[in-house]
Order: C-alpha cells, then sequence, then structure tokens
C-alpha cells in the first residue's frame, strides 16, 4: 500500500505562485482562456505582468504538457489570459530516470513561466470561459 501510494503521489506536479503583482485584481478566468507564448516577442498585444508561476513534476510520470496544463490552471486562478514561457526543462539522464522510478525524486521536470493579462484579449476570454 505504501509503495502504491509513493506511485500515485510521485505523479503529481506541483505549482507555485512565486512572486504576485498586488496592484493587479483580476477576476479568475479559465484556463482554456491562458494561451502560451513562447517568449515575450510573440505576446500580439500589450500586457500587465501578473505573477510568476513555477511548476515541476517526477521526468518519469509527466511531460511538458503536463507542466503547462498546470501552470495555465494557476495563471488563470489569478486572471491572467497568457502564459510567457521562461523555461521548460528536463534532468532525465537514464540513472536519474532509473532512480526516480523507483522513488529518488532526481529526475525532475520544470517550467517557470509569467502569467500575464492582456486588457485587449478580454473579449475572447468571456467566449471562451462562458459556462465554464
Amino acid at each position: 500500500m505504501a509503495t502504491l501510494l509513493a506511485g500515485v503521489t510521485g505523479c503529481a506536479t506541483r505549482s507555485s505562485i512565486v512572486a504576485r503583482n498586488t496592484e493587479l485584481a483580476l477576476a479568475p478566468t479559465c484556463a482554456d482562456a491562458v494561451t502560451v507564448f513562447p517568449g515575450r516577442e510573440k505576446v500580439p498585444y500589450d500586457y500587465y505582468e501578473v505573477a510568476i508561476i513555477a511548476a515541476e513534476g517526477n521526468s518519469v510520470y509527466t511531460g511538458n504538457g503536463d507542466l503547462l496544463r498546470t501552470a495555465r490552471n494557476q495563471a488563470a486562478g489569478v486572471g491572467a489570459n497568457g502564459l510567457v514561457l521562461d523555461s521548460l526543462t528536463a534532468t532525465h539522464a537514464t540513472v536519474k530516470v532509473l532512480g526516480a522510478a523507483v522513488g529518488a525524486k532526481d529526475a525532475e521536470r520544470k517550467a517557470r513561466a509569467i502569467a500575464i493579462w492582456m486588457p485587449s484579449d478580454t473579449a475572447r476570454v468571456r467566449k471562451v470561459c462562458a459556462g465554464k
């Protein structure tokens, strides 16, 4: 039973708000409305930085999509409608992956992103989040 519990908790993606812009009080949005941008230069509108988000998970059980989904949920919770990806890394040498598979927690995937609010994009967000 303990092994099963360790396996289940090892699969979880953890995330946290590292820093938050307390001057912006935004209503939560939905994760589906949070657009992910690979860099600041790709954001099509002027924006405000809302929060810095960090997410991580075990490389054996967590893919990049899991990290992005978790970061998008965090961003939506603080009212963001965009996410600028700062970094997405994995430390997964074969030895580390084998160690992580048996519970050593040393093969990690990590993401760091900046949650943003684009005032010009609010109509799209309302439409996407309607009924959610």
